[in-house]
C-alpha cells in the first residue's frame, strides 16, 4: 500500500514540476482569406446571436448587453468560459477577454479588405493557465491550433452560404 502512495505521489509531482517548466502563456494566430467582404465577415463574427454554425459549441447565453458590447458564455463538452466584449472598430478590429476555471485570456481579430471583395482575417488566442497541473492539462489536452483551424473552417462554410 505504501508504495502505492509513493507511486502517487511521485507522478503527481513529476506533472507538478513539468507544469512549472512549460510556458504559462500559450499564443495562437491563424490567417485565412475568405471570398467575403469585410462588412459580412465582421459581422458575423461579431454576432454571438447567430452561432449555430459553430458546431463545436452545445450552447451560447448572452448573458448582457451594453449597447454594442456583450458578455456571453459558451458551452462546450460540458465546460463553460465567459467572455466578455473588449473592443471593436467596425470592419477592421474585434477583441473579448476570456474567463474560464483553468484559463484567461484574450482572443483578437482583424479583418483587411483585399482584391476581388475578400477579406484576410487574421486572429490571435491568448492563454493564461491558472496553475501548473491546468497547464499540463492544458498542453496535452487543448490542441489551439486546431480549435482555430476549426473555428475559420465554420466560418468559411457560414460565409460561403451567406453569399449563395
Amino acid at each position: 500500500m505504501l508504495y502505492i502512495i509513493f507511486g502517487i505521489v511521485v507522478v503527481l509531482l513529476t506533472i507538478l514540476i513539468l507544469g512549472l517548466l512549460l510556458p504559462q502563456k500559450r499564443i495562437v494566430t491563424k490567417q485565412t482569406v475568405y471570398n467575403a467582404s469585410v462588412e459580412t465577415a465582421y459581422n458575423t463574427v461579431t454576432n454571438n446571436k447567430d452561432w449555430k454554425y459553430r458546431t463545436s459549441l452545445e450552447d451560447l447565453r448572452i448573458i448582457e448587453t451594453n449597447g454594442d458590447f456583450e458578455i456571453w458564455e459558451e458551452i462546450s463538452q460540458g465546460n463553460t468560459i465567459r467572455f466578455k466584449t473588449k473592443e471593436k472598430r467596425p470592419f477592421m478590429f474585434y477583441s473579448f477577454e476570456m474567463n474560464s476555471n483553468f484559463f484567461q485570456g484574450e482572443w483578437f481579430a482583424e479583418f483587411e479588405p483585399i482584391e476581388n471583395g475578400k477579406t484576410r482575417f487574421t486572429a490571435t488566442e491568448l492563454i493564461t493557465y491558472k496553475n501548473p497541473l491546468i497547464r499540463v492539462v492544458g498542453y496535452t489536452f487543448m490542441n489551439l491550433s486546431k480549435f482555430m483551424e476549426t473555428y475559420q473552417s465554420e466560418l468559411r462554410s457560414k460565409l460561403e452560404n451567406a453569399s449563395r
